[in-house]
């Protein structure tokens, strides 16, 4: 695992799970917020932590799709060539 494309692999691992965990950290600023019954602070770490998640959730996509395309095309195009 010290070739370019397996440290690129690991890094963009870890941006969808940055967005989930802020998305979860802006949940329960959600809930401190709602027990100060501040209502614009709740709307603004919803929202927020609603796009957090949908971007991690797009990332994870993405990334899988480009991981699934990278496997096939190393099993095929560079058999004998190890990562």
């Amino acid at each position: 695992m010290d070739c370019v494309t397996c440290k690129w692999i690991k890094w963009s691992a870890s941006i969808p799970l940055v967005l989930l965990f802020s998305a979860g950290s802006f949940l329960v600023l959600a809930q401190i917020a709602v027990g100060q019954d501040n209502a614009p602070a709740v709307l603004l770490d919803l929202y927020l932590a609603t796009w957090s998640y949908i971007l991690a959730i797009a990332g994870g996509v993405l990334l899988t799709g480009w991981w699934l395309w990278q496997w096939l095309h190393m099993r095929t195009t560079h058999a004998l060539r190890p990562c």
